[in-house]
């Protein structure tokens, strides 16, 4: 479910002054995305928007830092985005970082399915399919 659509599902649900607020912390997020550099993107999160004092948070001290020194030019891009902002309070919040998850060890393939395979790929005439056996068999046999 995107963004957009779990906001208007909420907006159904909220009290109006509540999601009048969530869309325009919704709005103020999707300008803050179009105004990061690049590096930044996906790593900063708009936590409030109070007074013309913008509040975000960002995954690590290293990008906070980063921010710091671009957030004169990003006010500017903000405003220009029809965002009212004055002055950006940054902090650090690293529950934001993607948590690891551990890639999952597949088993190979069989090798009874290698042997057939390696039948199969004898009998057949070269083509397509034999090139695609090929690369099959000389994959799960680097084990």
């Amino acid at each position: 479910m995107s963004s957009a659509s779990l906001a208007d599902l909420l907006a159904s649900q909220l009290p109006q002054g509540l999601a009048v607020r969530a869309r325009v912390l919704l709005n103020t997020q999707a300008a803050l995305d179009h105004a990061l550099p690049a590096a930044l993107a996906g790593h900063v999160r708009v936590m409030q928007l109070e007074n013309s004092v913008l509040s975000v948070a960002c995954d690590s001290g290293a990008g906070a830092s980063r921010l710091r020194q671009l957030s004169d030019a990003l006010i500017v891009s903000l405003v220009k985005r029809g965002i009212a902002v004055a002055s950006v309070r940054i902090s650090v919040n690293p529950e934001l970082m993607a948590r690891y998850i551990h890639p999952v060890e597949k088993t190979g393939l069989p090798p009874a399915a290698l042997d057939g395979l390696a039948h199969l790929n004898a009998e057949i005439e070269e083509g397509p399919l034999k090139e695609a056996l090929d690369r099959l068999l000389r994959h799960h046999r680097k084990v």
